[in-house]
């Protein structure tokens, strides 16, 4: 597997043709967002593919050098739209509108079983890169090994990733793994040394409002700290999406409204995660898990859920103690919480046991006892919040994000067929 920090000597790719969607704010579009950043800072004229509106968080991002490419004016001949019947036509008109004649590659940015980007990648003669960043968790998905077939090579974003593509689709190709990367890390020196004496404590819990995400988990977790355990606790919850009523509406049931904050789509992260103390990540799915890193970059100690990729974000030394295995089932969790069963997401990994799993639920209890223990001993609070820094620093920076993908893109488009 490749490492996110060696270098082998390639040039970067000269230019490259990407294809994603850049309409809302997740994990895969940021890191697209780090990525382009450092492209165009090299004055690369890279081309993006993109479905539907630009977020205007992505507007600078793809400013020239770089140009977009509408995915629908793809599919017109004339201005006649064609049929997708028409495959070898379709990739014939797409080629001639999308390749200038120095592209490298061509990168299907967590696109997994768009059978169209695969047509144009072989219309074209270039190699196709799968990027994975969560796609291969998804409902089934109908194209998918027949375009992971076509691909040439894959980069993923976790040890996660590549095991879910191999143990579900079958992947036994090329594989680099690039990690997510973060910056305004902190300094191993500005650790957090106590909890707070003079105030509440508040957690945090970060990600688009969806069920997989595990906010309503993190409000049963804000009741057992405070009704069990005698915690004046807060929780914040930054993020937008479709659970927002159903959790405001589960905050007043629980009556737990006077202590809980929902901040929307906070722009500036760094100082969501300044100002709790505690990051909850209770998500039943997580590829990799970015809001555990961004915590842990500002000090902020994490308990997450001990599946998927998110022990990787964590020091090994503090799985132990910040990793919560998930217990319930999704009919228990259902029960017990009045959450959703149905999750979209038929398999989760497993990193204990290296399989595929149902996906599971982290008990609230649990999660509780977690963050007990850090609230236990200012000099566990310490170690931990150091123990982070200093991880995060090490493996996620995001001076070497730009490079590292260069350089995997390179071995993986000019390594043998």
């Amino acid at each position: 597997m490749g490492d996110s920090v060696e270098s082998n000597g390639r040039a970067a790719p000269a230019a490259l043709i990407y294809r994603l969607n850049l309409n809302v704010v997740g994990g895969a579009e940021v890191s697209f967002a780090q990525y382009a950043d450092y492209r165009r800072g090299a004055a690369h004229a890279d081309t993006v593919i993109v479905h539907g509106e630009i977020h205007p968080r992505f507007t600078p991002v793809v400013a020239p050098p770089m140009r977009t490419v509408a995915r629908r004016t793809l599919a017109r001949w004339h201005g006649i739209r064609l049929p997708r019947a028409a495959r070898h036509l379709r990739a014939r008109t797409a080629t001639a509108q999308l390749v200038r004649g120095n592209e490298t590659a061509l990168v299907g940015w967590n696109s997994i079983g768009n059978r169209d980007i695969a047509d144009i990648a072989e219309q074209a003669a270039l190699p196709l890169i799968h990027y994975e960043h969560g796609q291969a968790w998804r409902e089934q998905r109908r194209h998918a090994r027949g375009y992971m077939a076509r691909a040439k090579g894959v980069i993923s974003n976790s040890l996660a990733a590549e095991r879910m593509l191999a143990l579900r689709w079958g992947w036994q190709g090329p594989t680099e793994r690039v990690y997510c990367a973060i910056d305004g890390i902190l300094d191993v020196d500005a650790a957090r040394t106590a909890l707070p004496q003079q105030r509440p404590i508040w957690l945090g819990s970060a990600g688009r409002l969806i069920e997989l995400k595990g906010h309503l988990i993190a409000l049963h977790v804000l009741k057992v700290l405070r009704d069990v355990h005698g915690i004046d606790a807060r929780l914040a919850i930054a993020g937008t999406g479709e659970r927002e009523a159903a959790l405001r509406e589960a905050a007043h049931t629980l009556g737990l409204s006077r202590f809980v904050r929902f901040e929307g789509g906070v722009n500036d992260m760094r100082a969501f995660y300044d100002a709790i103390d505690i990051m909850l990540v209770a998500s039943m799915r997580e590829p990799f898990g970015r809001t555990s890193i961004e915590a842990q970059a500002r000090g902020c100690p994490v308990v997450a859920t001990w599946v998927d990729g998110l022990p990787e974000t964590l020091a090994a030394t503090q799985h132990a103690q910040s990793l919560v295995a998930p217990e319930w089932s999704l009919a228990e969790y259902a029960r017990e919480l009045d959450g959703q069963a149905e999750l979209g997401v038929p398999w989760v990994y497993d990193p204990r046991q290296d399989e595929l799993v149902a996906p599971r639920a982290p008990t609230p209890d649990r999660l509780a006892a977690a963050v007990m223990t850090l609230l236990g001993s200012d000099a566990a609070y310490h170690r931990v919040s150091r123990a982070g820094l200093a991880h995060v620093g090490q493996r996620f920076s995001v001076v070497d994000y730009g490079p590292a993908l260069d350089r995997a893109i390179m071995r993986l488009a000019t390594g043998p067929a």
